[in-house]
């Protein structure tokens, strides 16, 4: 029998007898005594539980998150009409490659995928801004520098300038609810018993515990909302035939432009190391541009999808310590003779590869 004693939530979201017990409880089943009665005997896990609960929650509910065959075809097509083999048949990505699959693994095993959210507010036909309760503290910023605000909870938020955020006194036992005008960053003190909900304008952000950015100003004409550290849920503030969500791990962005009343997943504009610096070293002396991918990914938490038949006999040598990650992607596509692109939130290398 498996110790699950010592899971971690990212084990838990990738058992199959526990991904079995949450998409299918059956009430009195002999699974669900199990998983129930080990929950009674193990409550320090009970947050691990949760949190791989809402992770598998969150891959069945939001699957056209993942891109569909037909985009995965038209991006490989992309990256074969620069490749010039000639007769020779298509070489498909390998299993671990192919978008949709690389994905899911992603977001079972690492993705702290929330559950989406409905909002509690009745709102008339057609209307997408979140009402604001009576009632709450109100603390504004008119200055010209940050404000920094700790809620009750211990969750810190830094208000900038021309920014108003509304919140209780005293959080809900369940859940705890904040909203912003403007733009903040937050760092929220992980409760899994009570999730963290920002609500700006359009967008209602899940959080358990994280760090990350919401911008909302009026004047703008969108909503932004970029995560630094854990993941989030994000989804719309809309009727129920309207509803929609985006899963966001660190590096990433989310903008809903209101004119066209769309959400666009992407990459920040600069994404950052995720661990501390000195975990990676981007020295490469003669180092195969498998494994330099392989560097980037980890430490940026990025997918770059390429050709690794086509790139085999491809080596970089650089020092790029001090480079920011697009920059680095220009100066390894300059030595393998290709170039990058960015899609959604993966980057994909297009290259003729290098001769040996």
């Amino acid at each position: 029998m498996k110790n699950y004693v010592d899971f971690a939530a990212e084990d838990f979201a990738a058992d199959d007898d526990f991904i079995r017990w949450v998409r299918h409880p059956h009430p009195g089943s002999s699974r669900d005594i199990f998983w129930k009665s080990w929950i009674r005997a193990n409550p320090s896990r009970v947050e691990e539980i949760e949190e791989a609960r809402m992770m598998i929650l969150a891959v069945v509910e939001e699957p056209q998150h993942i891109p569909d065959a037909a985009r995965q075809q038209d991006v490989w097509q992309k990256i074969k009409t620069t490749l010039v083999l000639p007769d020779e048949q298509p070489v498909p990505l390998r299993p671990w490659q192919h978008w949709y699959s690389k994905a899911a693994i992603l977001l079972v095993l690492f993705g702290g995928l929330w559950l989406l959210w409905r909002a509690p507010f009745d709102a008339a036909p057609g209307e997408v801004v979140v009402q604001v309760p009576a009632g709450l503290e109100r603390r504004s910023n008119d200055g010209d520098l940050a404000k920094t605000i700790v809620l009750e909870d211990g969750s810190s938020v830094v208000l900038q300038p021309h920014s108003v955020l509304q919140y209780p006194a005293h959080f809900e036992p369940h859940t705890r609810h904040v909203y912003l005008t403007g733009e903040a960053f937050f760092e929220v003190k992980k409760d899994a018993r009570r999730p963290f909900l920002v609500h700006a304008r359009e967008l209602v952000t899940r959080v358990l515990g994280t760090s990350f950015r919401v911008r909302s100003f009026e004047r703008e004409g969108r909503t932004t909302v970029q995560v630094k550290t854990g993941r989030v849920s994000v989804s719309k503030v809309a009727t129920a035939a309207e509803q929609e969500a985006v899963v966001l791990m660190p590096n990433q962005q989310v903008v809903y432009e209101r004119a066209g009343k769309k959400l666009t997943k992407s990459l920040v504009e600069q994404p950052a190391v995720l661990q501390p610096f000195a975990s990676y070293s981007f020295e490469f002396n003669d180092v195969p541009v498998r494994e330099v991918f392989e560097t980037l990914e980890k430490a940026y938490g990025i997918q770059i999808v390429y050709d690794e038949e086509v790139l085999a006999d491809c080596s970089i040598h650089a020092t790029l310590t001090d480079v920011p990650l697009y920059d680095k992607l220009k100066l390894i596509c300059k030595g393998i003779q290709g170039t990058y692109e960015v899609i959604d939130s993966h980057i994909v290398i297009t290259s003729k590869g290098c001769t040996p």
